[in-house]
């Protein structure tokens, strides 16, 4: 029996290891043995993806990650500071890292190995963006003391640093995101009746990226210490951004308002898919229903708006996301995976179960492993940029728990 649970683990290794544009690897073509969930099968992509991810972007004697790969720098070692010119990842992209990590460690059912292996150094990561020469304290957006601190980028570190506490009680996670949420609220005040500010000393607009995700990061953070000001302070957020940057047209979520008023109307998915994720877990806190006919009005909405019908070779049709930003797509994901065990409707995770599949065989890279933005191959990136492969492992992940 131990030789061959050995020869299956050999067998996935070797189908994660060899991708072709061509022809699907094992990993997908056949269908897994009894003793093998499916679970597992896409935790191993998302662990391979990452595995690659470091190898080629992570640059170990500064600790820091290159924004791009190939990176023309990347030989570069005799660096000693941080220049922009250089590539080196901004917060935003180190964040795309820091939820790869934590969602795989959230769904992985034997993570130990895995966080032995990086655990350090995603820490170690993280830090270098830590900045206390302002206050309060927070992550700017390069390593550096004078350097600009978004509030949506320090979210979107803070909600995965709640959910790394909930799992391993590591106080250093907790501590770290108030630190993060005590610099969130420091954007927020009474213009415009309320909401955060996107950008630390920028006073023009407030955005849906750093309200949203801020009345998820408070909803998380009250589940973890029952402290009702989280709560509070998350349903202020979250009417302030309904009333103020939702279509009523569609129930999706523009990007900004001004603070002279103007609404700034592109929609990005991560917009619409942190209020449909804010709505479910108000919905699961207070049980109120109004907030999950919010949910599934948002979801129905994102999912005619960001999906599209997809012919395969064979003339078989299947539903993929759109071309664009695959970070931004992972962040919408969560919305869709806090409301799947709730509403459970397939047809949401079925399209991303397909986009996620075919994107294995078509949007993966053969020699690098690393993934291009558009999931139907039709286009490829020449260079991989480090949102994209963090959005992916995070897709991969979180879809293990909801097959």
């Amino acid at each position: 029996m131990i030789i061959k649970k050995l020869f299956l683990l050999t067998v996935i290794a070797a189908a994660l290891c060899s991708c072709n544009n061509n022809n699907e690897p094992d990993i997908i073509a056949k269908k897994p043995d009894a003793k093998q969930s499916v679970d597992t099968l896409y935790i191993k992509k998302a662990e391979a993806t990452f595995d690659k991810m470091f190898e080629l972007f992570w640059y170990d004697r500064m600790k820091i990650m290159y924004d791009k790969y190939p990176n023309l720098m990347a030989t570069n070692t005799n660096t000693s500071s941080y220049p922009y010119e250089v590539g080196y990842a901004f917060v935003w992209g180190y964040g795309s890292v820091l939820s790869a990590y934590n969602t795989i460690f959230q769904h992985s059912p034997d993570f130990s190995n895995f966080e032995k292996k990086y655990k350090d150094k995603i820490k170690d990561g993280l830090e270098i963006y830590y900045n206390t020469s302002k206050k309060p304290a927070a992550y700017a957006c390069f390593p550096n003391d004078w350097d600009d601190r978004f509030y949506d980028d320090n979210i979107w570190l803070g909600i995965d640093l709640v959910e790394l506490y909930d799992r391993t009680k590591d106080n250093w996670y907790l501590d770290k995101a108030k630190i993060v949420w005590n610099f969130v609220l420091s954007g927020k005040d009474n213009v415009l009746g309320g909401g955060i500010y996107w950008k630390e000393g920028d006073k023009t607009s407030k955005n849906t990226c750093s309200n949203a995700p801020a009345a998820v990061f408070g909803l998380k953070l009250y589940q973890t210490t029952k402290d009702e000001s989280y709560l509070n302070t998350s349903k202020e957020l979250y009417e302030w951004t309904k009333k103020n940057l939702q279509d009523p047209a569609d129930h999706l979520y523009w990007d900004n308002i001004k603070t002279n008023g103007t609404i700034e109307k592109p929609k990005f998915s991560y917009n619409s898919g942190q209020m449909l994720q804010a709505a479910v877990l108000l919905y699961n806190i207070t049980k109120n229903e109004k907030y999950l006919n919010d949910a599934r009005l948002i979801a129905e909405s994102a999912y005619n708006y960001y999906f599209e019908k997809y012919m395969l070779p064979t003339g078989e049709t299947i539903t993929v996301l759109k071309k664009g930003s695959l970070w931004f797509h992972a962040i919408m994901f969560r919305g869709f995976a806090e409301l799947h065990p709730v509403d459970k409707n397939m047809k949401y995770l079925s399209a991303f179960k397909q986009s996620l599949d075919h994107a294995w065989r078509y949007a993966r890279d053969a020699q690098s492993g690393l993934f291009s933005s558009d999931l139907s191959g039709r286009t490829t990136d020449n260079e991989k940029d480090l949102l994209t492969q963090g959005g992916i492992i995070e897709m991969y992940a979180r879809i293990a728990t909801l097959q």
